[in-house]
């Protein structure tokens, strides 16, 4: 049995809000709206401090976006229940936009997923189901046929407030199945906790706030507004993200929208609105902004590429390509799938456990992924069936994954510990594991260069170790935030962005003969890059907000880039074409975005 709580804003980083949004109505600034918001602080086991402001905050906020709210605070299980039973009854067979808000303690299990209200008394995991109040069967019951909007925003954070009655991980909610149609937005990435604030309201709170009232914003804009605030009010340590399945457009707050008699919307002094993307799969390459960054000259080709979009299941994570063909783990799906590259055609599904994430294969055509929930690396051979050839004891959590010396090299951490990273390599023949002391701090990413495996840590120390000791060689220390990493035959690049509040997107380039010989690139962006891949010529660095940019791999020159609005998760080079991993495609479904000869191009 899988049972997670989750918290909101408590501890460094994770999930607080889930956002599921939009069935498309013909005008949707002519519907009605009507929103129903909980805010649950008062809790007898583990009190929390925001929640109920938050939910005051979401109030003020939505009404004066035009929504009639009811607001109920520091619920009991009878009181939530009338509550959203009342709420499902106002919107049913109405022209009304729905909207419902829950600020409080969350929990997971056996894969649903539970709003916790104020009384509730849990002493077990088998509790949860009778005390909690079921989310997924109550988003089920909003499902429409006629198009109109639904949103559902769950504030809450993963954590466990019930400490040992419990099996818990701090893994928190598990993602809803949306119906068509819908938006999903997640206050902080899966893995991460959110942060609670140092004022009367959660950071992400606040940012959505503002962005909310922004005028004539589509949702997903204001959801980019809200990310970027977050990022720069947390200094890079809370990541808010978004998929969608939207076929229409909402918009928070029209120009038409006029408040409620005596309220007065707060002017916001935010970023303005940004062009609406483009269509799916329309792919447009935008000139960069006016001012060049001071590392080089910053041009780049205006071209527009569509790429091929091969889609795949629910939340796809890590590629690979072998055994001529394209291997993603689906975490979300609980599952490994191989696919044909030229037609995106299934033609195996490897079943390997609970949230895969990295994948990396041997010269032999084996598949190795790192399966996070699990703890455990699985191995998939060419043909048969896979196993788990390596696992690590709970609460430790598997992070980067890489083949090379003929061994599985993996990072990892303990939750429950000091989050230091630990390297281990394994044979994978005999399944013999060696592992390193704990060092550093939690691991970030991880690539094997040159043979030697290469850490990111959270504290932005990249770490180099011998490949038989595992013990570090050499370390490296920089002035900006750190994220993602990639490499080539000569060089390892990490993606970052720079220390300051309103610092820009940062790609550094390290030689790998002489890993202090380090030159770095200032993009035209504050995006932080969570995705890096590099062949010999080029490096396609990725960030948070669908702005894709090639670089040459030696000089780091920008030579295009290609604003997607498409999220990445994972991306590499293979023969020139750029596959990325999204989310973002089809509701909770994904794609591998194929951009053909973007490694190639002079």
């Amino acid at each position: 049995m899988m049972f997670q709580f989750c918290r909101p804003r408590l501890s460094i980083r994770m999930l607080v809000l889930l956002c599921i949004g939009l069935l498309q109505i013909g005008s949707t600034f002519a519907a009605t709206r009507t929103a129903l918001v909980i805010g649950n602080s008062a809790y007898g086991f583990g009190p929390l401090l925001n929640p109920a402001n938050d939910a005051k905050l979401m109030a003020e906020t939505l009404k004066q976006s035009g929504f009639d709210v009811t607001t109920v605070l520091d619920a009991d299980r009878q009181t939530m229940q009338k509550a959203l039973l009342q709420f499902s009854r106002d919107i049913r067979n109405k022209d009304t936009v729905g909207l419902f808000y829950f600020a409080g303690h969350g929990a997971q299990a056996e894969n649903q997923n539970y709003l916790i209200p104020v009384d509730a008394d849990i002493k077990a995991e088998s509790e949860v189901k009778i005390f909690g109040i079921n989310v997924d069967e109550f988003v089920s019951t909003l499902q429409r046929e006629d198009g109109r909007t639904n949103i559902v925003i769950l504030d809450a954070c993963r954590n466990n407030p019930f400490g040992s009655a419990t099996r818990s991980s701090r893994r928190g909610l598990n993602v809803i199945d949306a119906p068509s149609g819908t938006f999903i937005a997640f206050s902080t990435s899966p893995g991460a906790v959110a942060l609670d604030g140092t004022g009367q309201n959660s950071p992400y709170a606040e940012a959505l706030a503002k962005s909310i009232l922004e005028p004539n914003v589509t949702i997903e804009q204001a959801f980019k507004f809200t990310r970027r605030i977050v990022l720069q009010n947390t200094q890079q340590q809370q990541l808010p993200w978004e998929t969608s399945s939207l076929t229409g457009d909402f918009v928070f707050n029209p120009a038409a929208v006029v408040p409620p008699q005596g309220e007065v919307a707060t002017k916001v002094e935010e970023p303005p609105p940004e062009p609406s993307p483009a269509p799916e799969q329309q792919v447009a390459v935008a000139a960069p902004a006016a001012e060049p960054p001071p590392a080089t000259e910053n041009t780049y080709r205006t071209i527009e590429i569509e790429p091929k979009a091969l889609p795949v299941g629910k939340w796809p994570e890590g590629i690979v390509i072998a055994n001529n063909a394209i291997y993603v783990a689906e975490s979300g799906s609980r599952r490994i799938v191989k696919i044909e590259p030229g037609t995106g055609d299934l033609l195996e599904t490897y079943p390997s456990g609970r949230l895969p994430v990295n994948l990396s294969a041997d010269p032999a055509g084996n598949v190795f992924a790192a399966v996070l929930t699990d703890g455990k690396i699985f191995k998939q051979p060419p043909e048969g069936k896979g196993k788990a050839i390596a696992s690590v004891a709970r609460p430790s959590y598997i992070q980067g994954l890489g083949f090379g010396n003929g061994a599985v090299y993996f990072t990892s951490y303990n939750e429950a510990g000091d989050r230091q990273t630990v390297l281990s390599r394994i044979d994978p023949k005999t399944a013999k594991t060696n592992s390193a002391a704990p060092a550093g701090a939690e691991p970030r990413a991880f690539v094997m260069a040159q043979d030697s495996p290469w850490v990111l840590d959270a504290a932005g120390m990249v770490t180099i170790y011998d490949k038989d000791s595992l013990q570090p060689k050499d370390s490296i220390g920089n002035d900006g935030f750190l994220w993602s990493m990639g490499a080539n035959l000569d060089a390892v690049f990490v993606g970052a962005r720079e220390q300051q509040m309103e610092g820009k997107s940062v790609v550094y380039r390290y030689a790998q003969g002489n890993p202090q010989d380090r030159t770095s690139i200032t993009l035209d962006s504050n995006e932080l890059i969570i995705a890096i891949a590099a062949n010999n010529d080029r490096v396609a660095a990725l960030g948070v907000d669908g702005t894709y940019w090639i670089l040459d791999a030696v000089s780091l020159k920008p030579l295009m880039r290609i604003n997607t609005g498409r999220r990445p998760q994972y991306a590499l080079f293979e023969n020139g074409d750029l596959y990325v991993t999204t989310h973002s495609w089809e509701g909770e479904n994904g794609a591998v975005l194929v951009y053909e000869g973007v490694g190639q191009l002079e």
